[in-house]
């Protein structure tokens, strides 16, 4: 799953211009579930941090650093994203045809007068992640650069983590789709952060390792690799991230700690997995580290992977608790050219609403796999996961046509229920109303997407438990009024006490 050069020169254009403190998400009083009876973004109480950070699993998150929160301290209307990215015709008409560069954004945040704003803001998103169960970032080493010091993105990463909570480790991540056979690159961006506290080091002191498509060099040249640092006095455990592990896994595993991979943002494919944790440890003795993404569409490439609304990401997640695998990466945290993101998003309009549910959702696989046992609900959660508009609508204000990649199409609205007692759902859309009985638990429920704005609702013994509108309007076969083509899966939830508001 390559990332073409052309979207990552793109990314790091306007990158060297922002690089020449906002009160944090997670300290608001929403965000903290502990401390709120019925909060509408998770159904569970989360648990501290001490029992998420002391087990031996580990949940990191692909920290991609060409999309930070704030693109050179502007307001949300004046920024690059609303600007060019999000705009069709932005960035000089580059992407006029894929309709523009991308279909999110980051939540804004305010414009600071801190002149260590971009500090200030991976330190809020340290604590962002931290509020959902994440325990570190892979940091994605894009160019050489970052290896070099001062007020590289890798380095005042490491800062914001040891700022904000010590326990909160950074895994260092080459890319090689842009590093390719750079070994001095490679072994520079390793080096350059084996000094930090804040890197994540095994008990026995190595500095843990992983890198992208790390199959696209061979065995030999990383052994290679491992000797340099070696004479610079720094040993790693390597776990290389491939784009299908199995192939691999012979060649690289006397260099190797464990094993990854970057998976695929398809149901099936990500049930497939739940397999290979054991693969790992039993045919190699290597730890693994399992893939969990949300979702893959890819207006630049004009190409998208049917995650089957929520499905691909629960099932990822069930594939990495029911497997047992030591490590989860959740492919990504803010890579919104892939809009694969966790981290809460939204659109032009800038919407806290609309991009919550793979966020809020994260924290109670992220809770159960770090601790082995399932988060009891404590309340009533409706979350929502759903498309603008069906997958074959019509664009006329792009020329590239959608490809879809190893998949189906799917067009469904859904409900993903988690209920404290037995209960009855329904949506209604487009004049029509589908009933499900659910019981206790988690329950996802599904209806064929029509036009309008969905309504979804609990009930119990005849009595409205509560409702709530979708905040997303769904348009017809004519395609969105903008003509451009949107396939995000858009998602939020909501409970008694209303709709979660990030």
């Amino acid at each position: 799953m390559l990332r073409r050069n052309t979207a990552i020169a793109s990314s790091l254009l306007f990158l060297a211009a922002v690089l020449a403190a906002s009160q944090s998400i997670a300290d608001s009083p929403r965000q903290n579930a502990s401390s709120v009876d019925d909060d509408p973004c998770m159904p569970f109480a989360m648990p501290t941090t001490d029992p998420l950070f002391s087990s031996p699993k580990k949940v990191f998150a692909h920290y991609f650093y060409p999309f930070p929160l704030s693109v050179g301290n502007k307001s949300a209307s004046d920024d690059y994203y609303n600007v060019h990215y999000l705009n069709r015709n932005g960035e000089s008409g580059k992407w006029t045809a894929q309709g523009g560069f991308l279909r999110q954004r980051p939540l804004p945040v305010e414009v600071s007068s801190d002149r260590n704003w971009l500090l200030s803001n991976m330190q809020r998103e340290v604590r962002m992640a931290i509020a959902r169960g994440i325990t570190g970032f892979t940091f994605d080493v894009l160019s050489a650069k970052e290896a070099a010091g001062g007020d590289t993105h890798l380095q005042l990463l490491l800062r914001a983590a040891q700022a904000v909570d010590p326990r909160f480790k950074i895994l260092i991540m080459p890319d090689i789709a842009a590093l390719k056979s750079d070994a001095e690159g490679v072994v520079n961006s390793i080096a350059a952060v084996a000094s930090s506290p804040a890197a994540y080091r095994l008990d026995d002191g190595r500095l843990a390792v992983s890198a992208f498509h790390a199959g696209a060099n061979s065995a030999d040249w990383w052994a290679g690799v491992v000797a340099q640092l070696k004479m610079r006095g720094i040993a790693i455990a390597f776990v290389p991230t491939f784009l299908g592990w199995k192939a691999q896994a012979g060649a690289f595993a006397p260099l190797s700690y464990g094993f990854g991979d970057w998976g695929t943002a398809t149901a099936s494919a990500s049930d497939g997995m739940k397999g290979d944790p054991e693969m790992a440890h039993r045919n190699y003795g290597k730890i693994f580290m399992m893939p969990v993404d949300p979702q893959q569409y890819r207006p630049k490439e004009s190409t998208y992977w049917e995650a089957g609304n929520s499905a691909a990401f629960r099932s990822s997640w069930m594939s990495a608790i029911s497997g047992n695998a030591d490590w989860v990466q959740l492919v990504t945290w803010s890579d919104f050219s892939e809009s694969s993101e966790i981290e809460p998003y939204t659109d032009a309009t800038s919407r806290r609403d609309i991009g919550t549910g793979f966020y809020d959702l994260n924290a109670f696989y992220a809770t159960w796999f770090l601790t082995g046992k399932q988060p009891p609900i404590t309340h009533d959660v409706l979350y929502y996961f759903y498309r603008r508009e069906p997958t074959d609508a019509a664009g006329p204000a792009q020329s590239a046509p959608i490809k879809i990649v190893n998949s189906s199409p799917e067009d469904n609205i859904e409900v993903l229920a988690f209920l404290t007692a037995p209960g009855e759902l329904k949506i209604t859309i487009g004049g029509q109303t589908s009933v499900q009985n659910a019981p206790a638990g988690m329950t996802s429920f599904k209806v064929h997407t029509a036009p309008g704005t969905p309504l979804f609702s609990l009930s119990r013994s005849g009595a409205e438990v509560f409702s709530f509108q979708g905040p997303i309007q769904i348009f017809g076969q004519a395609g969105l009024p903008s003509g451009v083509i949107d396939l995000t899966y858009w998602s939020g939830s909501a409970s008694r006490r209303g709709v979660c508001s990030l």
